[in-house]
């Protein structure tokens, strides 16, 4: 996803994440915990659940995320993994409050939505 569709994101909305797991990299279901904006970029910490036996917490970045439709039932699954961060750097988002959000944390503080 790109960083300025951080708005589309609130806790609990249904997500593919890019996870690296001994050395290979495929996308994992998962539901976004919380979202937080330092210096411009968005951090979205995902809870993700990898086959049946492991599950996590994560903190990434807006560009290993995918919205997911739970009604296609795993047909909407990403097939191309996100570029790195070192080929292609993020762009800083301008507006960092979600329409939806009641506070979001921007350089370490909280702020309140207007």
């Amino acid at each position: 996803m790109e960083p300025t569709r951080v708005g589309e994101l609130t806790p609990g909305t249904p997500i593919w994440v890019w996870m690296v797991r001994l050395g290979t990299g495929r996308w994992w279901p998962g539901v976004v915990q919380s979202l937080n904006v330092i210096a411009g970029f968005p951090h979205v910490t995902v809870r993700f659940q990898c086959k049946d036996a492991f599950a996590g917490i994560s903190t990434t970045r807006m560009r290993f995320l995918e919205r997911r439709d739970l009604n296609a039932k795993g047909g909407d699954q990403p097939h191309y993994p996100p570029l790195p961060l070192f080929r292609v750097p993020e762009t800083r988002i301008q507006k960092p409050i979600p329409s939806e959000a009641k506070s979001f944390t921007l350089n370490g503080e909280v702020q309140l939505a207007k």
